[in-house]
């Protein structure tokens, strides 16, 4: 018997190893063949990223890429959960492996969204588009209101120098910005350094002379009746230095190697990724190669385990009986008593013991009957407290646990003396989005935006939703110098595209900030101060704005303006003035732009810069640009009875394309007045339009659906609608009165106005030039070839009378075809 077995023993134990071997191998060929697949699509990706570089907008390469990718991790998780006999653990390396192929993938996407969006490719050009851009209009529109003010005689100068003076400020800002654009020029066609050292050096001088300037206007309007001209000039003084901070910041990334931030991604971060999985590959192939060698060592060593095998079967045998004895107490008797102990334990409100699931059937699904119950019981207690102090939307706390915490926080902060700031935020054109979209797009919206705010914050902060797309943020024992950080990080974080219903949204983020006890040692007054500063940032357009105290002198004025428009509104009490365009060949009379005019009660010449900003912030925007497009086709219409068949153009805010009514007004407004559609044109400007291009593009559809010209306004000032130009509906361009002031002298803008004009004349688009001022300047536009031309050379804008007789006593006939 004993020979019987011993006999049967041993052959088992050959079979045995035989078929562990003969699968060893198997493994082992499979994972190297893993390997070199692995090895393969590594060169694939390396290949495919070359050739993305040199075609970005190969989409199928992109695809490609991630495609590839996936099917490596897809590859390294085989590898990981490889099983074999005599198999060598994989886990760690692979998963190492993958780790480095999913950055890979990350940098991969960072490199293609750095690649395809030329304000990352370039982080200079977006320094120059979105920030610089901004601040050289804000400048440009003061010194224009300034000059208007004086040239309108709203004020009758008392100093001689004042106006001069005026004149050659506005020209040297011209010129830093005529500057800035060739140093641009320079960088992008990839001039030397020295041409880019000397036109640093003199845009530093010009802006020397230009704050020379504007202190000693700063000075002379001392002396003065201005309504505007002190807070421009300070505005002027402040954004002008943060324009120059601007450009030394652009010119240190135009000198570096961060100019072009895709070749740094490649070089620092993908190069150094790719050679990394390259060694960990290397490092599999040698635990393969390991594998193989055990598998033989482990076929030689069976003839040794074949006498273990005998003593281990008896040991097995006897452990097996004690095991029974251990697992009755350990599986059965033991769970029950602690079963009993924690329903005594639930009965009397008290800490529950811990429970193990037992191995047997009957104990465990008792254990776990009793662990649900006592789960369900806890998850509806929680679900109770937290609909109660949470937001329902989005999660967050409500305002009634904000106030909580306040509270908390004011005596914490008093007891330790510590201070502590608080975030009052209002999203920007959240009810256009919402309208236009639909309450459940806006849903999503603000889901999306909590979810980026609170990726941005401590654990310790608090967000909360107040309701509508009103937040506020608590941030314990945090200063000024912090709080200003996380603002600038949650306007950068808002500030890319969000992706609703296949739509891409921007959306901005206006912050109020106060900080404890500075502004407020109660949650009354921090709450009222918050709202302050969030209203000024929302309304300078300034992101984040600390609360000061000069703020509630201006929330009085402001109020009392809002008031005072929609009072004007109701009782039609705005003008419209109109400025005459002439045929640049024929010199005919073929068109005129309305413009909003409004002489306040008490302020006297309203801008209308102002006005149009307190009537969005009064929500009576779409009522204003309403009327003044039905004032424009009725004089438009009684030009038109008096023979003089010419065009009107009529200006459209950031906030018109929004409205859902507006194509069903102006089509309403040209049937009651019998004026044909063509003879209307609504002006935009590129930064309107190109904030939400997909709205933009809907209404601007519309619209010339019924006929109505299009025309984009200050064409030439920014970087973003080339690329669209050819899809917009758009009949006419307007070239920007900054390149026209100076075109006789700079050389610069000459170059520029040329290049849009035939730009213009090759889409089949009408061209405009806005900013006439000389003789020498018309000459020059008109040799151009462009089609149109308006500014104060040929009229300044003059009120709907004077209009008509300007219309009467012109000795030349208009052109219809204007």
């Amino acid at each position: 018997m004993f020979v019987i077995l011993f006999v049967s023993f041993s052959y088992n134990n050959l079979v045995t190893t035989r078929d562990a071997v003969n699968s060893a191998y198997k493994g082992i060929l499979k994972e190297q063949s893993n390997l070199e697949g692995l090895r393969n699509t590594l060169l694939t990706i390396n290949q495919d990223i070359n050739l993305f570089l040199l075609d970005p907008l190969n989409e199928d390469l992109i695809h490609k890429i991630d495609i590839n990718t996936n099917n490596a991790i897809n590859k390294l998780t085989a590898l990981s959960e490889s099983k074999h006999p005599f198999h060598k653990d994989l886990k760690a390396i692979s998963e190492r492996t993958s780790k480095n192929f999913y950055i890979l993938k990350s940098k991969i996407n960072i490199l293609v969204k750095f690649r395809l969006d030329i304000n990352k490719q370039y982080p200079g050009l977006d320094i120059s588009a979105n920030i610089m851009e901004n601040q050289q209009n804000s400048i440009k529109s003061g010194f224009e209101i300034l000059i208007n003010e004086i040239e309108s005689g709203d004020l009758q100068v008392k100093s001689p120098q004042i106006y001069p003076l005026l004149l050659k400020s506005y020209s040297v800002w011209i010129s830093a910005i005529s500057q800035t654009r060739i140093y641009m020029a320079n960088r992008l066609a990839s001039f030397s350094s020295d041409i880019l050292d000397e036109q640093g050096n003199s845009l530093k001088d010009i802006y020397t002379l230009f704050t020379n300037n504007i202190k000693t206007l700063n000075r002379l309007y001392r002396h003065e009746d201005s309504f505007e001209a002190n807070d421009i000039l300070k505005s002027a003084i402040t954004t002008s230095q943060s324009w120059y901070e601007n450009f030394v910041t652009l010119r240190e990334i135009s000198e570096s190697d961060k100019w072009r931030s895709d070749t740094l991604i490649i070089k620092t971060q993908v190069f150094p990724l790719v050679e990394q999985v390259v060694q960990n590959l290397n490092e599999i192939d040698k635990t393969l190669n390991d594998e193989k060698q055990n598998t033989d060592q482990e076929l030689k060593k069976s003839d040794d385990q074949f006498n273990k095998l005998i003593f281990v079967i008896i040991a097995l045998f006897m452990l097996f009986i004690a095991a029974i004895l251990i697992s009755m107490q350990w599986m059965v008797f033991t769970p029950i008593h602690k079963v009993t102990l924690a329903l005594r334990s639930k009965a009397f409100d008290i800490d529950l013991p811990n429970i193990e699931s037992s191995k047997t059937l009957e104990v465990g699904q008792l254990i776990d009957a009793f662990i649900e119950m006592d789960e369900e019981v806890t998850q509806r207690q929680n679900a109770l407290e937290h609909q109660a102090m949470h937001d329902h939307l989005t999660g967050l706390p409500n305002r009634f646990l904000l106030n909580q915490r306040i509270e908390y926080q004011l005596l914490h902060s008093e007891r330790q003396n510590t201070p502590f700031s608080m975030f009052l935020m209002d999203l920007d054109f959240f009810k256009d989005i919402n309208d236009t979209l639909g309450h459940a797009a806006g849903d999503h919206l603000l889901i999306e935006v909590s979810q980026r705010i609170k990726n941005s914050i401590r654990k310790s902060d608090t967000l909360a939703r107040l309701g509508g797309d009103e937040f506020a943020i608590l941030l314990p024992e945090t200063k000024k110098e912090t709080a200003s950080k996380l603002a600038e990080s949650i306007i950068q974080k808002l500030s890319d595209t969000i992706d609703i219903d296949n739509q891409k949204v921007s959306i901005g983020i206006s912050i109020g900030i106060v900080n404890y006890p500075d502004d407020g040692i109660d949650i009354e007054t921090l709450l009222q101060h918050a709202d302050m500063a969030m209203y000024t940032a929302k309304r300078e357009r300034a992101g984040y704005v600390f609360y000061d105290s000069s703020q509630n002198t201006y929330s009085k004025a402001r109020l009392s303006l809002n008031h005072d428009i929609i009072e004007a509104l109701e009782h039609d009490q705005f003008d419209i003035y109109f400025q005459p365009k002439i045929d640049a060949v024929t010199q005919n009379l073929c068109g005129a732009e309305g413009l909003l005019r409004w002489k306040h009660k008490d302020y006297g010449f309203i801008s209308p810069e102002k006005v149009i900003e307190s009537a969005e912030r009064a929500g009576v925007i779409h009522k204003l640009t309403l009327s003044m497009i039905e004032k424009a086709i009725s004089a438009c219409s009684q030009w038109h009875k008096s023979g003089h068949k010419i065009s009107v153009a009529v200006n459209l805010s950031v906030r018109d394309l929004s409205n859902k009514d507006l194509t069903t007004k102006v089509k309403e407004f040209m049937d009651k007045y019998a004026l044909e559609y063509h003879f209307l044109t609504l002006e935009i400007t590129e930064s309107i339009m190109m904030e939400n291009l997909a709205i933009s593009l809907e209404v601007l559809q519309k619209l010339n659906k019924l006929g109505v010209h299009i025309s984009i306004d200050d064409f030439g000032t920014g970087f973003s609608s080339l690329a669209y130009l050819k899809k917009l509906p758009v009949n006419e361009l307007k070239i920007d009165k900054s390149f026209i002031i100076e075109i006789n002298q700079d050389a610069n803008d000459k170059k520029i106005v040329s290049a849009i004009i035939n730009l213009g004349h090759n889409l089949g688009l009408n061209v405009v030039a806005e900013g006439i001022e000389t003789q020498k300047s018309m000459d020059m536009i008109k040799a151009m070839g462009c089609d149109q031309m308006q500014g104060y050379f040929i009229s300044k804008p003059i009120c709907k009378t004077s209009f008509q007789k300007y219309l009467e006593n012109h000795e030349k006939n208009s052109n219809p075809n204007c």
